[in-house]
């Protein structure tokens, strides 16, 4: 296998090998800095993060007696007597702590990627580029601790773009502290998985960095396959099955064995992980795409106990949701059931729509009332009857809420905008039945969320419909879903999509060219040769107000249209010939009178 040395100095003279320039900053024992930045006092003295019986974190000063993460409090004080606790349960103050850091990151305007609530990558490629033209070569030093020096430089300049970039760290670590208080600890390298890899070796309040022809040396001493972040535990079984239990083992075996165990892409993305090569990009992060809460807990039985634990859950959840700004559209609730004969437990979710009119903007932030906040409950506890058999015994060691779907702006009741950006086919479709109800099942995505095992059900969203939406089209909606007619959700269409039938539409059009062209008069009518079962609709029923209409037409969406487009259309069909169906070909059908209905209902190809 040829080192990642030797691969660099090959090739860096045709091409640059190694530009990106990553740092990557993690807060120290972070939730034990806000509480004693909170409360200096804490300074001096072993600090515990409690939740539930557990010490999640403590600070350094703990941490000499022994203090571990996720140890039990009984244990913990047992080691550590005068250990202070402090009750974490709460992430508010967390949380703005974190977002305190992103922002003070992005004064550099360059991409930051947040990583959990402590971590954050930040990509000063740029940055690093424009600081090499205004400094000269033997002025820049590195700062902090370099893992390994090495005797001749990369040919391709990282060398030079990794110093620059260890002088950023110190001056954003600098900040973090000036500003805001916290201690860093920063790992610099020419991409993520070395950067944040390379971070802790010498925390805390320090930096490393790696060059990229030390990543491969450097990954071999992991002891773990599941030391590198993308590995998941299911992808760490697989591996340890196969008796690669190590790094270096890892880097050891071929390509074509892992493919016989992994897909072509993850055996490639494997080896390459574990040598230390990773293209990944770092993606500025924005709102995130859910708010959630969580709440775990030895054994709950009885459903008014759930319902209590729901509710305190969805006042934490409203104060989240007023500091994001966006009203949301989805609701998730999610079950942790234990099994008592099989001794394990496993998470089940259901998901429904949720009506933004529920909230309102007071202030510039989304606020419910508590009519609204009842009405939230109703939902939340008809999902958690879908996912819970009351009349038989359970145990639940866990419920979370959270909203996954967000509503930018608001608009007025009467706009436009609510037909056009609605999803209605989950307000006026999926919402009416059972039968349209989907679901999947539970999946460990290992390094993902370990919420994201869901089963998704679009069933039970709020029953009021979208503002001056007209009952003849929810009843129409209705009356598909029952009869199980697959329906394109309107949303998903342009507007110029939003045709009756359109398959049909386009065959009929064929048809009327072929009569066109076996006509032996100039007055023959294609409509009526090739359109003769026009009396009836597709179910047999009659017609209504619409003798004329093709077969092809939906008879129900005819007769609600207003009655300039019913006459309209009905003269089209008549006198096709008349009409603005050019004869010529249907792949022109689109250029009608851009103020008739007719371009409504024109197939776009």
């Amino acid at each position: 296998m040829e080192s990642s040395s030797s691969s660099c100095h090959k090739h860096s003279s045709t091409s640059v090998e190694h530009p990106k320039a990553i740092i990557h900053i993690d807060i120290d024992c972070f939730y034990a800095q806000v509480e004693m930045l909170r409360n200096p006092e804490l300074r001096s003295q072993p600090v515990g993060i409690q939740q539930k019986n557990i010490v999640v974190t403590s600070n350094y000063e703990a941490r000499k007696y022994g203090i571990k993460k996720c140890m039990a409090v009984t244990d913990a004080i047992k080691i550590c007597p005068n250990l202070k606790l402090v009750n974490g349960e709460d992430l508010h103050n967390y949380r703005a702590a974190s977002n305190n850091i992103f922002a003070a990151l992005q004064h550099w305007k360059c991409p930051v990627e947040k990583l959990g609530m402590d971590e954050n990558f930040i990509d000063v490629t740029n940055l690093v580029e424009e600081r090499i033209k205004s400094v000269k070569d033997d002025k820049i030093t590195f700062v902090g601790h370099i893992y390994e020096e090495s005797i001749t430089e990369c040919l391709c300049g990282c060398h030079l773009r990794l110093k620059i970039a260890s002088q950023m760290a110190k001056e954003m670590r600098k900040k973090l502290f000036d500003e805001l208080g916290f201690t860093t600890s920063a790992g610099i390298a020419h991409n993520k998985l070395l950067a944040k890899l390379i971070c802790p070796l010498h925390k805390p309040n320090d930096q490393t960095t790696i060059f990229p022809e030390h990543g491969a040396s450097f990954m071999s001493t992991l002891q773990s396959v599941r030391s590198i972040p993308s590995i998941g535990s299911k992808t760490t079984e697989a591996l340890i099955s196969q008796n690669i239990i190590t790094v270096s083992d890892l880097q050891k075996v071929s390509v074509d064995l892992l493919k016989k165990h992994f897909s072509s892409d993850m055996a490639v993305r494997l080896k390459n992980l574990s040598i230390g090569e990773d293209n990944t990009p770092v993606k500025q992060t924005g709102k995130p795409q859910s708010i959630g809460l969580e709440d775990s807990f030895k054994t709950v039985s009885v459903k008014s106990e759930v319902e209590e634990r729901f509710s305190a859950l969805l006042q934490r959840l409203l104060v989240l949701v007023r500091e994001d700004g966006r009203i949301p559209v989805s609701l998730r609730v999610t079950l942790r059931k234990k099994d008592v004969k099989r001794l394990s437990s496993h998470r089940e979710s259901r998901q429904c729509q949720v009506s933004p009119s529920i909230f309102t903007i007071n202030h510039g932030a989304p606020t419910v009332t508590e009519a609204g906040q009842q009405k939230l409950m109703t939902l939340i506890m008809r999902l958690f009857n879908k996912l819970i058999d009351l009349s038989k015994p359970f145990h639940l060691t866990l419920v979370g809420l959270a909203f996954t779907k967000f509503q930018e702006r608001m608009t007025g009741r009467g706009s436009i905008v609510n037909y056009l950006m609605n999803d209605i086919s989950v307000q006026s479709v999926l919402n009416i039945t059972n039968d349209c109800d989907t679901s999947a099942s539970s999946m460990d995505y290992s390094a993902a969320s370990p919420s994201s095992s869901t089963t998704t059900d679009l069933s039970d969203g709020e029953v009021e419909p979208s503002p001056k939406k007209p009952k003849k089209v929810n009843w129409i909606a209705k009356r598909r879903c029952l009869s199980k007619e697959e329906v394109a959700s309107p949303s998903k269409l342009k507007v110029g999509e939003l045709r009756l039938n359109s398959r049909e539409l386009e065959k009929v059009s064929e048809l009327r060219l072929n009569s066109r062209d076996r006509s032996l008069t100039p007055r023959a009518s294609p409509a009526k040769d090739n359109l003769s079962d026009t009396d009836t609709m597709k179910d047999g029923s009659e017609g209504g107000n619409c003798d004329e209409c093709p077969s092809y037409v939906d008879k129900e969406v005819f007769n609600a249209l207003p009655d300039e487009m019913q006459q309209e259309l009905k003269a089209m069909w008549k006198n096709p010939s008349n009409s603005e169906l050019p004869r010529s070909s249907p792949r022109i059908m689109n250029k009608a009178k851009s103020n008739t209905i007719l371009k409504y209902f024109v197939p776009h190809k």
